[in-house]
């Protein structure tokens, strides 16, 4: 009987510990950290000045980064990753102060500078799944929470356009994107695509010469694309 006993308890240790790393093969959780440098580039759907609608501007990408930790769970060659991370993006904005009610053609520039929390829940796939190489291409929503929003605009000395417009704090964006692993290196590229609108309607002031030209109501119905390339560790 206690032959019988110690034959069974090792009959079952070597059960679970089969089942465990058969367990730990089809399902694994990685974790790790990337840096990003992207470039945006502004949608400019619509532009109304006083509710009617004007040429759209023109907006000029300038390239900023991010950086974010991410939680992998891998099941065979397919995975779920969700991310948490700051991004900084910067453009340039030109805009035709005619549109405004100016007397003549002149080109004003905005710098602008956006400070977000990103969140995107990804799904890739494996196209290549080996023990210290992986590609696979990857999908999912992202939810941008814009916590900083800053316009400085370059005014000319004899015009000068004052723009007061809020944004939509909480945006929704879709990435799609493909990444290679080594070891526990990797890279990725990336393209997202804004769906919601960033910016509310707003208002405008324009002085020539120091003189009250025209106010009235402003709205630039823009989303926000991004383009990145990520480089990280994961482990």
């Amino acid at each position: 009987m206690k032959r019988v006993s110690i034959l069974l308890f090792f009959l079952t240790t070597a059960i679970i510990t089969a089942f465990a790393q058969e367990r730990e093969k089809r399902c694994s959780f990685n974790y790790g950290v990337s840096f990003s440098v992207n470039a945006p580039f502004v949608n400019e759907r619509k532009m109304f000045v006083d509710w009617v609608e004007v040429d759209k501007p023109s907006d000029d990408t300038k390239i900023a980064g991010s950086l974010s930790i991410f939680g992998r769970l891998n099941f065979k060659r397919n995975y779920i990753q969700i991310e948490a991370g700051n991004s900084f993006m910067r453009d340039e904005t030109s805009f035709n102060v005619k549109n405004f009610g100016a007397t003549t053609d002149n080109f004003i520039k905005s710098d602008n500078l956006a400070i977000t929390l990103d969140v995107p829940l990804l799904y890739g796939y494996n196209f290549i799944n080996r023990e210290k190489y992986e590609f696979s291409l990857f999908a999912g929503p992202k939810m941008r929470y814009t916590y900083l929003n800053r316009e400085n605009i370059e005014n000319s000395d004899s015009t000068t356009l004052i723009i007061d417009e809020d944004i939509h704090p909480v945006s929704a964006c879709c990435i799609i994107g493909m990444g290679a692993k080594i070891s526990n290196l990797f890279v990725d590229f990336r393209y997202e695509f804004g769906i919601t609108v960033h910016n509310k309607p707003g208002t405008y002031m324009l002085y020539e010469n120091d003189v009250l030209t025209s106010k009235g109501s402003l709205y630039a119905k823009r989303s926000i694309n991004l383009l990145s390339f990520s480089l990280g560790v994961i482990l």
